[in-house]
């Protein structure tokens, strides 16, 4: 069975009643996605099933947020200063920095069922958040259903502060879709794109949603994911103010960890379950990305503040400090306060994570040798 984009786009605009989707580009990543899901991602029926009902699902929330802007202009006049942003990869503590920084009262952030729904639904009123809320619930339940060991290995909560990559897929220039399916012409088209557009319409995005909450505007925005490494210069051309966090540790945990994320996300949808596949294409995909974020970062030294996955773990609150002074702000009590509640109630959020660089065909050798300049900088 085939996915056809004419048909998912029409019911979209059936759904909506409208028809703008914005810039063109972001069409044409639909079209190119579509075709790599045909071509190469050997669903099985629950894939089939499931694709062409989460791209609709993008597709609506794009024709209602080009709609709302049309409807009220002052969301471009929203100002997003000086964001904190968090970059590096799962296992370095990158999560953890994020949720504490998004605690603070004085911080927001994306929350899950944002990132899958950030458009107001018909009639809806500003504030008025219950049904999106509830649609995100359910898709979080869904996917703990379907892989319950994906609790191991990312918080899944879907009123938590999570990653905006999510809000980028809605423009179908970000590697979502690629954690859970082989697209390797979609993943190839997007090398070659420039993302200033995509982090130029994640703004909007953010600008959307804080304007849906005006109790947002005095606060300032924590933004986070993985994805941002291999953009981060495009991140600081939208953004030049930007504050970013890079969180490190040793290739060599983080890089299987990630594939075991993804080969988990990709193990229910797909007949052609190869983590060899994973790791050879996340692995590049990686070496390109933080190899990328470090030269930028030498590039712009006043943006960056670098901090280190044993000392996260060790002291998380002395590291926070450390934040907080490169971001300008004090820490104080009722700071501290916030991030010690926000501890004890994840502190057993998270289990045991289990991988290998051998079950995806990796070697330590070949991640010593991708990342040299980056181990000898940041781990040596």
């Amino acid at each position: 069975m085939k996915i056809n984009a004419n048909e998912i786009l029409d019911q979209a605009k059936s759904e909506t009643g409208l028809s703008d989707l914005g810039e063109p580009l972001f069409f044409e990543g639909l079209n190119r996605l579509i075709d790599s899901i045909n071509n190469e991602a050997s669903l099985n029926e629950i894939g089939i099933q499931a694709q062409p009902i989460r791209i609709q699902g993008l597709l609506s929330n794009r024709l209602r947020f080009e709609e709302d802007l049309k409807k009220f202009p002052e969301i471009l006049d929203q100002e997003i200063i000086a964001p904190i942003v968090i970059v590096g990869l799962p296992r370095t503590g990158s999560t953890m920095t994020h949720r504490l920084l998004a605690s603070d009262p004085n911080h927001t952030a994306m929350l899950w069922w944002e990132g899958r729904y950030p458009a107001l639904l018909p009639g809806e009123k500003r504030g008025d958040i219950e049904a999106r809320m509830e649609l995100g619930k359910a898709e979080v339940d869904a996917v703990v259903a379907a892989s319950p060991e994906a609790l191991d290995i990312h918080p899944w909560d879907y009123k938590g502060a999570d990653e905006e990559i999510l809000l980028l897929e809605h423009n179908f220039l970000s590697t979502v879709p690629e954690s859970f399916m082989a697209l390797p012409s979609y993943s190839e088209w997007i090398e070659e794109q420039d993302h200033t557009l995509a982090y130029e319409d994640l703004k909007k995005l953010i600008q959307y949603l804080q304007w849906q909450n005006p109790g947002r505007e005095k606060k300032r925005w924590v933004l986070k994911s993985p994805h941002h490494l291999g953009f981060i210069d495009k991140m600081i051309s939208v953004f030049p103010d930007a504050k970013i966090i890079q969180t490190h540790r040793d290739p060599i945990k983080t890089v299987p960890s990630f594939c075991s994320m993804c080969a988990n996300l990709f193990e229910p949808l797909t007949t052609n379950f190869d983590k060899v596949f994973i790791g050879k294409h996340w692995s590049s995909k990686l070496t390109r990305a933080l190899n990328h974020c470090m030269n930028i970062s030498e590039q712009h030294p006043d943006n960056f503040l670098d901090l280190e996955f044993l000392n996260m773990i060790k002291d998380p609150i002395d590291e926070m400090k450390k934040i907080y002074e490169f971001i300008g702000e004090s820490f104080g009590e009722k700071t501290e306060v916030a991030m010690e509640a926000w501890r004890e109630e994840n502190k057993h959020e998270m289990g045991a994570h289990k991988y290998s660089l051998e079950e995806y065909d990796l070697t330590e050798s070949q991640i010593n040798n991708n990342f040299a300049k980056y181990q000898q900088k940041y781990i040596n």
